[in-house]
């Protein structure tokens, strides 16, 4: 069943528990995690980054998730990631998206929250729920480029800006930096409470966590205690993939493209389902 992010946000906000949102730059990574959905009876956020677009190009599978989400058991929506321009959501609304993520935080607060205004303003006419982000994302190589030495509260996102960011852009959901960083870290990322408590008290919408992957579970579990309803989630399952397919390696015999393709989805399958288990913070989902 195809639906828009806002329509899961509100059942994870009553029920407390946070939706994962994993990207799926493939068939057969939008396979698995449809298949681990289906498993655990719970509702899933699927789609593209627009990052990954070399790897599944949007109008050309954007359309097959749409469909394959339309066809699933339990709720599904399929949501752009990082849309850092107003052609490329344009591109994924038209490939059948419910949900994108207007990126825009390289810019200045003011013209963030513009541009992140009309497409709030397009994007609801036609049902479509819209995601923000204020502050900065750091990711795994500015702290490898900084020797391990990156100050993660220089990202933080400003309790002061959030407020009047949702009252001038009306966005459904909004990121925010309280700790994490894109890609998975040698070190385990520690998340600040009392800068997400500022945060969740200033915002009055839905808080998304990116950069989850590495992040200690029992601190995932707690950040939903503080307002968190959304959780994004792609290196941890991705690379779930890289020792089931070298475990499955023989000398003695070949192993075929086919074979490896199931070998990565049963992989990929079992660690989304690790993560829903983990994110529904014990809410059991029922038909």
């Amino acid at each position: 069943m195809l639906v828009n992010l806002k329509t899961l946000l509100e059942d994870a906000r009553i029920n407390h528990y946070a939706v994962a949102g994993f990207t799926t730059p493939t068939i057969d990574t939008c396979e698995a995690v449809l298949q681990a959905a289906e498993d655990m009876n719970a509702p899933v956020v699927i789609g593209q980054a627009q990052l990954y677009e070399e790897f599944g190009p949007i109008e050309k599978f954007g359309p097959v998730m749409a469909h394959m989400a339309e066809q699933a058991k339990v709720p599904v929506c399929l949501h752009l990631d990082h849309g850092t321009s107003i052609d490329y959501i344009m591109k994924a609304i038209k490939a059948g998206y419910t949900s994108v993520m207007a990126d825009f935080s390289h810019l200045d607060f003011e013209e963030n929250a513009r541009i992140v205004k009309m497409c709030v303003t397009f994007c609801h006419s036609v049902g479509i729920s819209v995601e923000g982000l204020v502050g900065k994302m750091p990711n795994v190589a500015m702290v490898e480029q900084a020797g391990g030495d990156l100050d993660l509260k220089e990202f933080f996102t400003k309790p002061e800006e959030i407020g009047r960011f949702i009252e001038l852009t009306g966005a459904d959901a909004l990121t925010v930096s309280f700790g994490t960083v894109h890609g998975m870290t040698v070190a385990k990322p520690v998340l600040d409470f009392v800068h997400l408590t500022k945060l969740h008290q200033a915002a009055g919408c839905a808080l998304v966590m990116h950069g989850s992957s590495g992040v200690e579970p029992s601190q995932l579990q707690k950040a939903i205690t503080y307002g968190l309803t959304k959780v994004n989630v792609y290196t941890k399952v991705s690379t779930s993939a890289q020792d089931a397919i070298r475990d499955s390696i023989r000398p003695e015999r070949p192993l075929y493209y086919h074979e490896i393709e199931q070998i990565a989805k049963r992989a990929m399958t079992e660690s989304a389902k690790e993560t829903i288990a983990l994110l529904s913070n014990g809410y059991q989902f029922s038909d």
